[in-house]
C-alpha cells in the first residue's frame, strides 16, 4: 500500500536535512513567482549507468524473465543466469536486483566474469541490491580487472551499498576513467553514511570539491552532507573554500547542509549571504535549513525573516519553519508572525509560523487562521500547531478534533495530543487514553497509525491498551492496511500485559507479509531477556497477489510513453520508461487513461525534496489499491525531476508517485523510478501542498524500437 507517511519514514534522514516538514509558514507579501534559478533538470552524474534498452516490449523471452521477476521466482531467474543468450542473462540479473534473494548471490558473483559487459553490469547492480556484505571481495576483485566504464560504475556503486572497511581501500585505490569518478564519490558517500570512512577517503573527496567536472563536484559535496562533521572535520577549510566558490553550483546545496551540521558560528555569514543571493533556489533553501543550527543568532534570524518575505515559496516556507522552531524566539517574533499569517502569502508559508504563535499564547490567531482556510491540509496544520500551546482551551479543542469526521483532522489532533501528553504536568491519563483508543478503534489508516505508537506508553496499560491494539489489528488485512498494522505490531511489543508474546510469535511465523514478520521479529528481540536474539526465517510464506503485466498494452504505448500532468501551476511532462519498470508504467498509464488522477492533489510537498501526489482513493496520502504492485528497482538514478513511486516497504507500491526537486542519491535502488521530467521542472518547483492535477493524460511513444 502506498503511504505518504511511510515514504517519509524511509526518506526521513534526507528530509530532515533537505527540507522541513510542510507545516512551516511565512509572509504576507509572498507570491508564487518562478524560482530565480535555471532549471537543473538533466544532470546525469551516472549517465554511464543508465541501463541500455534491450527491446523488452518486442521479445517474449525477455517478457518471460520479467514475469518471473513479478512472481518473485528467484530460483527461476538464477537458472536463466546461465542462458546462452547474453541479453537474457543480463535481464535475469537485472530482475534479481528487485527480487533480492540471498540464493542468487553466488551465481551473480560468478557472472562478474561473464564475457559480455552488459551482463557484468547487471550482475554488479544486483549484488549491490542484495545487501550481502560478503560480496565485497568479489566486487573488488572484479573492479581491479574491469576495463569497461559502465561496468566499473556499477561495481563501484554496489560497493558503496554493501562494502565494509576492508573494501574501502580498494574503492580508493583503483584506477577509474574520468567518467566513472562521480560513481566513486557517491560510493564513498554511501560508505561514510554507514560509518565506513577514513582520513584518506575524506581527503580524496575534499580534493574534488572544486573539480572541473560538475558531476564530480556534486557527488563529492554530497558525501559531506551525509556524515557528521566529526568524521570529516579535518577537511573543514576545504569545505569552506569550496562553498564560497561554488555560487549557483549544485554542490553548494550539499555543502550548506554539511556546514549546518557542523554548527560553527564562523559559517553564519556565508550561509546568510547564500540565503540572500545565490542564483539557485535550492542552494538558498539549503542555507535556510542550515541556519537552523544558529536560530538564536541575530544575523541568522534577520536573514531568515527577510527570506520569509521573498519568493520562491519553498525557500520562504523553510525559513519560516526554522524561525518557528527556535525554542527561545523573542516576543517580538510572535507579533511579526501574527501579522504575516493574517496576510495573503501561500498557506504553507503562513502555516509554518503557527507553532510559534501557539507557544507564545496567541492561539486566537491560530484558530482564526484555521477558520479562513478552505482545504483540509491547512486546517490540519493549524490543529498540529495547537499541540505547541499550553492552555486548557487549546487542549479541549484538540480532544474535540480527535473525534472529527475528517480523518486527516482527527489524525492531526491525535498527533498534537501526543505532544501535549509528553509535557502536560497535570495530565488526565484516562482522558488521553480514551481519545487515543477512539482514534485507534476507527480502524482508519490515518488515525490508527497516529494513535498506535502512543498507546505503547506504560501509563495506558492499566486501561487495556494491549488488548485494544490486538483487537484493532484483527480488523485489518495486509497489504491494504500494512502501515497501521506495522505500527500496531511495534506498539504491542512494548505493552507488557502477558499476551503480547503469543501475538507477536504468531505474526512472525504466520503472517504472509514480510514487513509484518520483520516488525514482529524486531518487537520480540526487544521484548525478550537481554542476550536472546529471535531470528525467525520468513519460511515459505506465499507471495502476495499482484497485477500481471499486459504486454500488449505496453507494446501499444511504446517503451517511452509520456505522462502529461496539467496542474494548478502549469504543465509537467514526464517521459516514462516501460523497459525499466513495466508493471509500474502499466499501472500509471492505465490509471491516468481512466481519468483517476484528474482533480487529485499533491498531498505532500517537502521543499528541495519531493512533491508527492496520486492518491485518488483518499487524497490525503493514505490511499492505494487493494492489490499492490512489485518494486521494480533499477539502475537509473534520482536526479532533479526524477519521478519515483511511494511505498510502505518493498513490493507495496500503488498509485502514488513523487517528483524530486533536486538530486536524491539516497533513493537510488530503493524506490521504483518510472521516468524523468522533460518539460515543466519549473512548475514542479512552484507546487505547494494541495495544488491539483487538473488533468492527466498519456501520450504514446511513437518512435519505433530500434
Amino acid at each position: 500500500m502506498t503511504r505518504s507517511a511511510a515514504l517519509l519514514r524511509s526518506l526521513v534522514p534526507l528530509a530532515l536535512a533537505a527540507a522541513f516538514v510542510p507545516l512551516v509558514g511565512g509572509c504576507a507579501v509572498l507570491g508564487l513567482s518562478p524560482p530565480s534559478s535555471p532549471e537543473r533538470v538533466s544532470q546525469r552524474p551516472y549517465a554511464l549507468a543508465d541501463r541500455p534498452p534491450d527491446r523488452l516490449l518486442s521479445r517474449p523471452d525477455l517478457q518471460a524473465v520479467v514475469d518471473l521477476q513479478v512472481r518473485r521466482d528467484a530460483a527461476g531467474l538464477v537458472r536463466l543466469l546461465s542462458h546462452r543468450d547474453s541479453v537474457v542473462r543480463a535481464r535475469a540479473a537485472f530482475a534479481l536486483g528487485s527480487v533480492q534473494g540471498a540464493e542468487a548471490v553466488a551465481a551473480l558473483q560468478g557472472l562478474l566474469a561473464d564475457p559480455v559487459p552488459a551482463v557484468r553490469a547487471d550482475a554488479a547492480f544486483a549484488l549491490g541490491q542484495a545487501a550481502d556484505s560478503t560480496s565485497g571481495v568479489a566486487l573488488i576483485a572484479a573492479l581491479r580487472t574491469e576495463a569497461t566504464a559502465a561496468v566499473q560504475v556499477e561495481l563501484v556503486d554496489a560497493l558503496g551499498k554493501i562494502g565494509m572497511r576492508p573494501d574501502l581501500d580498494g574503492v580508493l585505490d583503483v584506477t577509474l576513467p574520468a567518467e566513472a569518478e562521480p560513481a566513486r564519490a557517491y560510493a564513498l558517500a554511501r560508505m561514510a553514511q554507514r560509518s565506513v570512512s577514513s582520513p584518506a577517503s575524506w581527503a580524496w573527496l575534499a580534493a574534488r570539491l572544486q573539480a572541473g567536472d560538475p558531476a564530480l563536484r556534486e557527488a563529492a559535496a554530497y558525501a559531506f552532507s551525509r556524515a557528521g562533521a566529526s568524521a570529516w572535520g579535518a577537511q573543514t577549510p576545504a569545505v569552506r573554500r569550496a562553498f564560497d566558490g561554488l555560487v549557483g553550483d549544485a554542490g553548494r546545496m550539499s555543502l550548506a547542509r554539511a556546514l549546518g551540521r557542523r554548527g560553527d558560528a564562523e559559517d553564519v555569514g556565508r550561509l546568510t549571504r547564500t540565503l540572500a543571493s545565490d542564483p539557485d533556489w535550492r542552494n538558498r533553501q539549503a542555507a535556510a535549513a542550515a541556519l537552523g543550527a544558529f536560530s538564536t543568532d541575530a544575523t541568522a534570524r534577520a536573514a531568515l525573516w527577510t527570506a520569509v518575505g521573498a519568493p520562491p515559496a519553498l525557500v520562504a516556507q523553510t525559513a519560516a519553519g526554522v524561525l518557528a522552531r527556535a525554542a527561545d524566539a523573542p516576543g517580538a517574533d510572535a507579533e511579526r508572525a501574527a501579522g504575516l499569517v493574517a496576510g495573503d502569502a501561500p498557506w504553507p508559508v503562513q502555516a509554518a509560523l503557527l507553532p510559534l504563535l501557539a507557544r507564545a499564547g496567541r492561539t486566537d490567531a491560530v484558530v482564526q487562521w484555521a477558520d479562513r482556510q478552505s482545504n483540509t491540509f491547512a486546517r490540519a496544520a493549524a490543529v498540529t500547531a495547537l499541540g505547541q500551546a499550553d492552555d486548557g482551551a487549546s487542549l479541549s479543542r484538540l480532544f474535540a478534533a480527535s473525534a472529527d469526521a475528517d480523518a486527516a483532522l482527527a489524525a492531526a489532533a491525535i498527533g498534537a495530543l501526543t505532544v501535549r501528553w509528553a509535557v502536560d504536568p497535570s495530565r488526565d491519563a484516562r482522558r488521553y487514553y480514551d481519545a487515543f483508543a477512539a482514534g485507534l478503534a476507527r480502524a482508519d489508516l490515518a488515525t490508527t497509525s497516529a494513535a498506535a505508537p502512543i498507546l505503547a506508553d506504560s501509563a495506558f496499560a492499566p486501561f487495556g491498551a494491549g488488548a485494544e491494539l490486538r483487537r484493532v489489528y484483527a480488523q485489518f488485512s495486509a497489504p491494504a492496511d500494512l502501515e497501521p498494522m506495522v505500527e500496531i505490531v511495534r506498539a504491542a511489543g512494548q505493552v507488557r500485559d502477558g499476551d503480547e508474546i503469543e501475538f507477536l510469535v504468531g505474526i512472525a511465523l504466520e503472517s504472509p507479509h514480510p514487513a509484518l514478520r520483520e516488525a514482529a521479529r524486531d518487537a520480540l528481540n526487544d521484548r525478550l531477556i537481554e542476550g536472546i536474539d529471535v531470528s525467525l526465517a520468513p519460511g515459505a510464506a506465499p507471495t502476495s497477489a499482484t497485477t500481471s503485466i499486459d504486454w500488449a498494452h505496453l507494446a501499444g504505448i511504446g517503451p517511452h510513453p509520456r505522462l502529461v500532468l496539467v496542474t494548478d501551476r502549469g504543465r509537467i511532462v514526464i517521459r516514462m520508461d516501460a523497459e525499466q519498470a513495466p508493471q509500474t508504467v502499466q499501472l500509471i498509464t492505465t490509471t491516468a487513461a481512466r481519468g483517476r488522477y484528474d482533480g487529485v492533489p499533491f498531498h505532500r510537498v517537502l521543499p528541495n525534496f519531493v512533491a508527492q501526489g496520486g492518491d485518488f482513493y483518499r487524497r490525503d496520502g493514505y490511499g492505494g489499491p487493494d492489490v499492490p504492485i512489485r518494486s521494480e528497482f533499477g539502475r537509473a538514478r534520482y536526479r532533479t525531476g526524477t519521478v519515483g513511486m511511494a511505498s510502505a516497504g518493498k513490493d507495496t507500491e500503488g498509485v502514488q508517485f513523487f517528483v524530486t526537486h533536486s538530486p536524491q542519491p539516497h533513493l537510488d535502488g530503493r524506490h521504483t523510478i518510472i521516468g524523468q521530467v522533460v518539460e515543466g521542472q519549473d512548475v514542479v518547483d512552484q507546487l505547494i501542498q494541495g495544488d491539483l492535477v487538473r488533468e492527466a493524460r498519456i501520450e504514446r511513444d511513437r518512435a519505433r524500437e530500434r
